[in-house]
C-alpha cells in the first residue's frame, strides 16, 4: 500500500457534483490517504453487474477483508414502488468520531461515560450500487481511497469481517457450559484444539457476548422452553419421562418436578431409603434445587429425579411430596433430610408410615459453632462423644450411658441445645435402628450434600431454567457413566486375600466396592475364621463359624516347639527373611508408562541432554502455602492439634514454651 493525496471532487452518475462536506469533513479529506494494495481481480470497478445486494455487499467485504478493513451498509434510496434503486456501501470508518463537534451535538452524546475511543475518522471510501431495471445493481461509483492505516498482519484476525461465530461456535460455547466452563476458558480451550488465536476466528469478548446473548434471547420464554422440553422428552420416551409443574396466578413457574425413565427404574431397585434437602441455589431465579437421591450397590449415589422450588416452604414440600409419589407410585422406607421444620411438616402429611431419620452429618457439623471452636478443638470432648455418637454397634442403654457420662464430664449438662438433640435421639443416632437396613446410608456423611458438591461442577448460579436443565443432563450422564464403569469393572471377580470360603462368598456375592469394605471387615474380625458348616431351612441359611488357633498363635507354637534346637530356630529365621524378602518384591511398584518422547509429544519441546537451567526454588509467598484446615473442620475429624511437652512447664499441652501460662510468674 502507499500513500497519496487527493481532494473530493467526485461526481455522480449523473454527472452532478455532491454536496461538499462541512469544514470539519474537508480537512479530514484533506488529510493524508491511504489507497490499498490488492490483487485486481478482487476490486471492484465501475459498471460491474450483481444479481443481488447480497452478493455485492460479499464481494466488497471479501474486498476489504483482503486489504485490512472492514465495510458495513449504510444509506439507500427507494422508489415509489419501495424497491431500493440507490445503496451504499462504506468504509466501517466512516462516518464522524463521539469527539467530534457533530457528535457532540447529539444528546446522547452527554450519557457516554464509557472510557472507550472512537473507530470513526470520516473515512471517505464507499461503494454505490444503481438498480439497472431489470433486478440487478452496478458500480456507478468507487472510492478507493481511506484516510486511516489498514489493519496489520497480526491484527487481521480482530476485523469484525474476520471474526464470526459459526454453528460450531455456538454449539461448542453451549456445550463448554454444561461443565461449568463460562465462555472465556471456552475461548481458551477452542484455541488448544485449532493451535492458536488466529485459527478461532473470534475473539474471546465474541464468546462472552453470545454467552449474554444466548441468556438474553431465551428471557421470557425460559419456562415455556424448559416445559415444551419436557413434553418432547414424554413424547420421545413412550411415557418413561414423567415430569409435573405448577404456576402461580400469574402464571409464572413455581414448581417443577422430573424423573426420566433410567432414574425411575434405579428408584424401584435402590429407593428404599432417599434423601434430600433443599440447601443449593443453582439458578438465575434462585429457586431451590431439590435432588432426589441413593445409594447403588456400589455405595455411590445415584440420582432418581430432580425438582426446583420457588422457596423452601411447607406448602413447597407437600408438593414437592406429592409429586414424587405420583411419578414413582411407591413410597420408599426410610427418608433422610437435615432439620428442615418445613420439610418436616410436608413429610409428616404426605408420608405418615415413612420412618423420617435426620442426618448425623448436619447435626455433628453443628458441634463447633453451639459449643464454641476452641473448645472442640483443644479438649478431647468431640473424641470421646464420637466413640457413643457413630458406633455400629452399641446398644441404646450404653449409647445413653455414654453421653451422659461425656456431657457431665465436660459440664455440659446445662446445654440447652444439646440436650435437645439428646431428645430427638431416636431420629438420628444408628443405636437406635441398628436392626435396619440403611444403618450405613445414616452413618455416613450427608448424601445429598455430596450430590450438591457434584452438581456444582456442572452448573451456575446465572443459569436459565433450560442451561440449568442441560447441566443437570450432563451430570446425569457422567454419573452414569461412573456407574458403567464399576459394572464393567465387577465382570472381574477380586483376588481373595485369606482365601477363606466365607471372603470368597463374599468376592462372588457383591460388586467389588463393596467387597472390599466387606473384605475389612472379614480379616478384621478374624484372619482365620472358617465356615465349619451351614444349612438352609424355611429359607434361612444358619452358618456354623468356627475361630481356630490364630496365625501369631500358629507362630509361638513354632517357637515353643523350636526351642532348645537350633537348626530349628536357625529354620525357622529362614523361612521368615525368605517371606519378608517376597513381600517386599510383591510391594514393588511398576516403571512408569510416560517417557522422554512423551513428554516431548505433549509438552512441544525437546528435552535436552545436559541440564543448563534448573527449576525456580519453591517460593513461600502470600497464597502459596496449603490450605490451612479450618477449626470446624479440625472439630468434626479434621487435622487435630497434637499434644507435646512443654519444656518450661513440662507438662503435655497444646502450647510450648514461649506462651506457657506460667512464664509470666515466674518471669
Amino acid at each position: 500500500m502507499f500513500v497519496v493525496t487527493v481532494r473530493d471532487n467526485t461526481i455522480d452518475a449523473e454527472g452532478n457534483r455532491e454536496a461538499s462536506p462541512d469544514v470539519e469533513v474537508q480537512d479530514e479529506i484533506q488529510r493524508n490517504i491511504w489507497i490499498p494494495h490488492c490483487n485486481e481481480e478482487i476490486k471492484p470497478y465501475k459498471k460491474q453487474v450483481f444479481p443481488n445486494l447480497d452478493t455485492a455487499f460479499e464481494y466488497y467485504e471479501d474486498y476489504g477483508r483482503e486489504c485490512g478493513f472492514t465495510v458495513r451498509r449504510s444509506t439507500e434510496k427507494t422508489n415509489n414502488a419501495g424497491k431500493t434503486i440507490l445503496k451504499y456501501f462504506v468504509c466501517s470508518r466512516a462516518g464522524p468520531n463521539d469527539y467530534s463537534e457533530s457528535a457532540r451535538g447529539n444528546s446522547s452524546y452527554k450519557h457516554r461515560n464509557r472510557k472507550t475511543v472512537s473507530a470513526k475518522c470520516i473515512c471517505p471510501a464507499k461503494l454505490s450500487l444503481r438498480a439497472d431495471g431489470e433486478n440487478h445493481f452496478f458500480v456507478y461509483k468507487f472510492i478507493e481511497t481511506h484516510n486511516h492505516p489498514f489493519a496489520s498482519k497480526s491484527g487481521m484476525q480482530f476485523l469484525r469481517c474476520n471474526r464470526s461465530l459459526t454453528d460450531f461456535h455456538q454449539h461448542f460455547i453451549v456445550d463448554a457450559g454444561k461443565v461449568n466452563i463460562g465462555a472465556t476458558r471456552a475461548h481458551g480451550f477452542y484455541k488448544s484444539l485449532c493451535g492458536s488465536y488466529e485459527n478461532v476466528g473470534a475473539t474471546v469478548v465474541d464468546f462472552k457476548k453470545f454467552s449474554r446473548d444466548f441468556k438474553k434471547k431465551i428471557g421470557k420464554h425460559d419456562a415455556d422452553l424448559i416445559v415444551q422440553k419436557f413434553k418432547d422428552i414424554q413424547l420421545t420416551s413412550d411415557g418413561a419421562f414423567k415430569y409435573e409443574y405448577e404456576t402461580d396466578s400469574s402464571n409464572r413457574l413455581t414448581r417443577l418436578f422430573w424423573a426420566d425413565g433410567i432414574g425411575r427404574q434405579n428408584y424401584e431397585v435402590f429407593g428404599d431409603v432417599v434423601s434430600f434437602d433443599a440447601t443449593y441455589r443453582t439458578n438465575r431465579y434462585n429457586m431451590v434445587f431439590v435432588p432426589l437421591i441413593g445409594i447403588d450397590n456400589h455405595w455411590k449415589s445415584v440420582t432418581f429425579a430432580g425438582a426446583l422450588l420457588e422457596s423452601e416452604s411447607s406448602e413447597n414440600f407437600t408438593w414437592y411430596c406429592e409429586s414424587y409419589k405420583k411419578i414413582f407410585g411407591k413410597e420408599p422406607k426410610c427418608i433422610i433430610t437435615d432439620q428442615c421444620a418445613a420439610m418436616k411438616i410436608a413429610i409428616e402429611n404426605c408420608f405418615p408410615l415413612v420412618k423420617h431419620r435426620l442426618c448425623m452429618w448436619h447435626i455433628m457439623k453443628k458441634l463447633p459453632a453451639k459449643l464454641g471452636t476452641l473448645f472442640c478443638v483443644e479438649s478431647p470432648f468431640m473424641d470421646q462423644l464420637n466413640k457413643f455418637v457413630w458406633s455400629d454397634h452399641a446398644t441404646p442403654t450404653e449409647f445413653e450411658d455414654g453421653w451422659n457420662e461425656v456431657i457431665s464430664k465436660f459440664g455440659l449438662n446445662d446445654n440447652k441445645w444439646l440436650q435437645e438433640m439428646f431428645d430427638l435421639r431416636k431420629s438420628w443416632i444408628p443405636a437406635y435402628f441398628n436392626d435396619e437396613p440403611m444403618v450405613g446410608l445414616l452413618r455416613t456423611t450427608s448424601r445429598s450434600e455430596s450430590s450438591n458438591f457434584f452438581f456444582s461442577h456442572f452448573v451456575q448460579k446465572g443459569d436459565t431454567l433450560s442451561e440449568f436443565y442441560l447441566c443437570y443432563e450432563s451430570a446425569i450422564e457422567r454419573q452414569r457413566y461412573n456407574n458403567k464403569k464399576l459394572n464393567h469393572a465387577d465382570d472381574i471377580m477380586p483376588r481373595p486375600i485369606s482365601k477363606k470360603k466365607i471372603e470368597m462368598d463374599a468376592a462372588e456375592m457383591y460388586t467389588r466396592t463393596m467387597f472390599y469394605r466387606i473384605q475389612e471387615e472379614i480379616l478384621a474380625g478374624g484372619g482365620d475364621i472358617e465356615i465349619e458348616s451351614w444349612n438352609l431351612v424355611g429359607g434361612v441359611k444358619t452358618i456354623l463359624i468356627k475361630d481356630p488357633i490364630s496365625l501369631s498363635k500358629s507362630f509361638e507354637g513354632c517357637i515353643s516347639s523350636a526351642s532348645g534346637n537350633q537348626d530349628h530356630i536357625d529354620y525357622i529365621h529362614k523361612v521368615l527373611k525368605l517371606m519378608r524378602n517376597n513381600i517386599k518384591l510383591s510391594q514393588r511398584k511398576g516403571n512408569s508408562r510416560l517417557d522422554d518422547e512423551s513428554i516431548e509429544d505433549l509438552i512441544g519441546s525437546k528435552i535436552v541432554e545436559e541440564t543448563t537451567i534448573l527449576p525456580p526454588n519453591q517460593s513461600n509467598n502470600k497464597g502459596c502455602r496449603k490450605r490451612i484446615t479450618s477449626s470446624a473442620e479440625k472439630s468434626i475429624g479434621g487435622k487435630k492439634r497434637q499434644m507435646r511437652e512443654c519444656k518450661k512447664c513440662k507438662k503435655m499441652a497444646y502450647h510450648d514454651s514461649r506462651n506457657c501460662p506460667t512464664k509470666n510468674n515466674t518471669d
